[in-house]
């Protein structure tokens, strides 16, 4: 019995790389290419460590009192869960009356429930408040650091997985293709929390689990195998939160174990086993999660009622993330040459042919690989291990045919004998693979490396996050703010002011009229606005859609109810950023586009002005005439050259000259903005007409407000702006 579970145990090390057709390296290759994959892990860590050398060099921009600012939006949700757990203050599903609105019930749009905290506190949450023990319990530090060291652990599952199958050195390129992926780099890079730094290792360890299962192990070792893969998927669940991934999992489990001849019965076992390890409770949730995430990635579209006419534009595409690349660019993030990947991906296709039998563990990794091409960018890094191991495949066979030729040359020479040992070496697999190793470091250091990336930028500047304690301290407790959903997980972190929209719900129909409300060129539409969303939000929102005809037809629905006296201090925060997300606004708000070159508000990279001509990313605007010299898209509406209408000087959020070219030639949309703030240039703006005459525009670049409707309490221009919402004449 002790001789046939040692027997066990090293099959399982060693016989699935050869039944799935490749020869497995001895266990010296084995142990080497391990030692070579974990000192490539600590580079890849150590060189996203290295960015902090930014926020050390330029502190202005990256710390705010001593806390240094994250390069993620969505880090400030997470952060607030590690900071209540710490406190002992979270309370699962306990209320969060800072995040005002509410929110649809997953795969049922009627039912509607009052914003909550989770259920079970997220993985990524727990694990920043207990290493912050490591950083002097401060956890925006701790932060600061996790995903960079978290980032490439994902390296040792691939590798495992290559050496299994009878190509380690694959494994290794793998690794190192993806880790320095640039949208994964970017997306595991200092400050960037969220659960990108682990969504590699869970699916790739998964994989490897089920790739150990064989037909000729013994029901309890099978057994064992999909308790732990079931286990770690329940993690990963914890981590990520996507039930989905394991129905396809299951479905990967089972395709295996029938092309790896294991009797039905264990099949049906072996999958049972890993559901319930798994938490069968996901399984509820999975056609949900397979509902949102088709809706998101795959068949996009604008939102609707099946009992209106009136389709909501959808936030998704206004997400970079979310957005699709053309495919040579998808391909350029993985390698710097798209040709490059694409030879990559073909030599990879040569190999998952050749060992068919090994691909079904990998079936789930590769649909997400797969929809880097036609959907989001966010699945790239699913793509870019494919590409390396491609490459690896083909380093590896250019090494091991050298060597073999070199080994069966014939020696006539005095020397033969030391020569025939050294080709007796060069014969040797062991020997090939460890040259292979060392061709994999040389090939992707010299010519596959990406290019180099500037460190990434803060999420919310330094600038503007130092605005939010000062708000929290000038403002009542009980206020809200009605801004823009980027920073709404920040304001709450950081002052427990309320919000009506944030990163985690900013595809409710609140979202559509808040957009509405800042494009609007009408004060009163404004504040008429905020007094429904403020009293209804989504549910009456949602009920006023059964009757209207159209967008704009509930729009006018929503203002004609007459509105009650605010309950609670709401406030209009107005943040910089707001100005270039000013097209998405327009977008979701259901507001005509205008002029289609302008993109609504545009920064304008100038760099310099001579004679009253500024010179900006080569154009040449002309103030004294009002013409544009060098302007991309050809004209206006009439066929004529665009113009220039106005030219304003804005100083530290006040007009304080204007200059008018034109009585409103079809062709003179424009408007330039300089903008002074204690008097140094904050920025160049080009804005057409619709977006010169928005709220956005009117209240927070240029001071110009209703004192009936809005009353200014705040302002430290250009970085935040702050209006109270009166009571009304």
């Amino acid at each position: 019995m002790r001789t046939k579970r040692l027997l066990e145990i090293g099959f399982l090390a060693r016989a699935a790389g050869a039944r799935a057709g490749g020869t497995p390296a001895s266990r010296l290759n084995l142990w080497l290419g391990l030692v070579l994959v974990i000192l490539c892990a600590v580079y890849a860590s150590h060189s996203r460590l290295a960015q902090l050398s930014a926020w050390h060099g330029d502190p202005e921009q990256y710390f705010s009192a001593g806390v240094p600012m994250m390069t993620t939006l969505d880090a400030y949700y997470s952060l607030r869960l590690a900071r209540l757990h710490a406190a002992g203050k979270f309370i699962p599903w306990g209320p969060v009356p800072a995040r005002h609105y509410s929110r649809p019930e997953q795969g049922d749009p009627s039912a509607w429930y009052v914003q909550r905290e989770p259920k079970v506190l997220p993985l990524l949450s727990l694990v920043l408040a207990h290493a912050a023990s490591l950083f002097a319990g401060d956890i925006d530090k701790t932060a600061l650091v996790l995903a960079p060291l978290l980032s490439s652990l994902f390296m040792v599952p691939l590798f495992w997985y290559c050496w299994r199958i009878g190509v380690p050195a694959a494994g290794l390129m793998g690794g190192l293709v993806a880790t320095f992926c640039l949208e994964y780099y970017r997306r595991t890079g200092v400050g960037w929390v969220d659960t990108d730094c682990l969504n590699l290792f869970f699916p790739w360890t998964v994989s490897c689990l089920i790739l150990a299962m064989r037909g000729e192990l013994r029901r309890q070792t099978l057994l064992l195998l999909s308790a732990a893969a079931g286990t770690v998927l329940y993690i990963f669940y914890l981590w990520y939160g996507k039930p989905g991934l394991i129905v396809v999992y299951v479905a990967a489990l089972v395709v295996h174990l029938i092309l790896a001849g294991v009797p039905w019965r264990r099949i049906m076992l072996c999958a049972a086993t890993l559901i319930v390890f798994a938490n069968p409770i996901q399984l509820g949730s999975a056609l949900g999660s397979w509902q949102d995430f088709l809706q998101r990635y795959l068949w996009p579209s604008a939102a609707t009622d099946a009992t209106s006419a009136v389709r909501f534009p959808q936030v998704w595409s206004t997400i970079t993330e979310a957005r699709s690349l053309p495919w040579a660019e998808t391909l350029e993030q993985i390698v710097h040459r798209a040709d490059l990947a694409v030879v990559g991906l073909a030599a990879f296709a040569i190999v998952a042919l050749r060992r068919w039998r090994a691909m079904a563990p990998l079936g789930p990794l590769l649909i997400l690989g797969a929809l880097a091409l036609p959907s989001s960018r966010r699945f790239i890094p699913y793509l870019a291990p494919f590409v390396g191991i491609g490459w690896g495949v083909i380093i590896t066979a250019i090494t091991r045919g050298l060597l073999d030729r070199l080994g069966e040359r014939p020696e006539t020479s005095p020397n033969a004998a030391p020569l025939a040992r050294v080709r007796s070496l060069a014969s040797a697999p062991a020997f090939q693979t460890s040259v292979a190793y060392f061709g994999v470091i040389a090939v992707f250091t010299v010519w596959l490396v990406p290019r180099a990336t500037l460190p990434p930028g803060p999420a919310i500047p330094a600038q503007v996050f130092r605005q939010l304690p000062i708000l929290a301290q000038k403002l009542p407790g009980n206020s809200r703010l009605w801004t823009w959903w980027d920073n709404g997980f920040a304001i709450v972190d950081t002052t427990g002011l309320g919000v009506y929209h944030d990163g985690a719900a900013q595809y409710t129909p609140q979202t559509n009229l808040i957009a509405a409300s800042f494009v609007e060129a009408n004060p009163r539409a404004m504040h008429e606005l905020i007094n429904f969303v403020e009293r209804e939000g989504n549910r009456c929102i949602r009920r006023l859609t059964a009757s209207a005809s159209n967008f704009q037809d509930l729009l006018m629905r929503v203002r004609s109810i007459a509105p009650a006296s605010l309950e609670v201090p709401v406030y209009v925060l107005y943040t910089p950023d707001m100005l270039v997300k000013y097209f998405a606004m327009r977008f979701l708000g259901g507001v005509g586009q205008g002029t289609t070159g302008s993109a609504g508000i545009r920064w304008l990279a100038c760099e310099r002005m001579v004679d009253e001509k500024a010179y900006c990313g080569g154009q040449i605007f002309d103030l004294r005439t009002g013409s544009i010299e060098g302007w991309g898209e050809a004209s206006g509406p009439t066929g004529k050259p665009l113009r220039l209408r106005r030219f304003v000087m804005v100083e530290d959020g006040r007009r304080v000259s204007q200059r008018d070219y034109a009585d409103n030639p079809d062709n003179a949309e424009l408007t330039m903005e300089f903008v002074l703030a204690a008097g140094r240039v904050a920025g160049i703006y080009l804005l057409d007409e619709p977006a010169f005459q928005s709220n956005l525009n009117q209240m927070f670049m240029l001071g110009r407000f209703d004192g009936e409707l809005f009353e200014e309490v705040y302002n430290d221009f250009p970085y935040a702006r702050v209006f109270r919402v009166r009571a009304g004449p």
